[in-house]
């Protein structure tokens, strides 16, 4: 159809009502080298969720008698760690021209009182943390280049990475739960948080779980959310798989 064809009735867009979920970058202190240094380590480590990965910028933690971190410099240590900021959260200080002249959105100001109350979940004492995707407490960590079996739940705001080796879950994985493996993952129960399998890189790696209720799915680097997997393989036993660079699903 041309543009000649076209009634002026007729709608160019639609707006869509995504459940997409976000990573937040929450800043605890600022010191421009060990933030760079901390972030290129995680980013050596997950290359693949690094690539390109959206995240918040969460101020709310950091202490209101310090000076703002300049943002343009803050902004450029994130991009150089292949991560993207599209947004500010908790910010109260910096000039509302200055973020949008960025491109930044507001998430809002949270609550500064409630954001301390849990215990922090951190795997290395590293000046920012990212929440949602917060590494579990080293006890959860695995071993380097060890297939890991694990034989309870894994539950909201933990991350289990293992590293060299494929990742067994005899129980479920919650939602708001993160779950990643070098190698393959299998999940003997619902999968209703987020799975990374192959994330150095491996192509040939797959995810295997009872019944597909994920997040998101992600193989080497591939990966899609909730919406794009309702289909016939919908809360059953599936499999996900890379066929070239398109991940699909199939019956288990």
């Amino acid at each position: 159809m041309t543009s000649e064809n076209l009634s002026t009735d007729t709608p160019l867009f639609r707006f869509k009502n995504s459940r997409v979920s976000l990573n937040e970058l929450m800043l605890l202190d600022f010191d421009a080298g060990r933030l760079r240094d901390g972030l290129a380590q995680h980013a050596a480590r997950l290359p693949s969720l690094f690539r390109q990965m959206p995240v918040i910028l969460n101020l709310e933690q950091l202490p209101a008698e310090q000076p703002l971190p300049p943002l343009a410099e803050l902004l450029a240590i994130c991009r150089d760690s292949a991560l993207n900021p599209i947004g500010l959260k908790g910010n109260n200080r910096y000039d509302s021209a200055l973020c949008e002249s960025l491109g930044l959105a507001d998430f809002g100001q949270g609550a500064r009182g409630d954001s301390g109350r849990g215990e922090p979940v951190a795997a290395e004492p590293v000046v920012a943390k990212v929440t949602d995707t917060a590494v579990a407490p080293a006890a959860e960590v695995a071993t380097p280049s060890q297939t890991r079996i694990l034989t309870t739940p894994v539950r909201s705001g933990q991350q289990i990475y293992v590293r060299g080796g494929d990742l067994i879950v005899l129980s479920s994985v919650g939602a708001g739960a993160e779950v990643m493996a070098d190698g393959n993952i299998h999940i003997y129960g619902p999968l209703r948080g987020r799975a990374m399998a192959g994330v150095n890189g491996d192509k040939t790696a797959r995810i295997f779980c009872q019944s597909l209720e994920a997040e998101l799915i992600s193989i080497a680097g591939y990966f899609k959310a909730c919406e794009d997997l309702q289909s016939e393989h919908w809360q059953k036993p599936a499999q996900a798989y890379l066929s070239g660079t398109r991940l699909d699903t199939a019956p288990l």
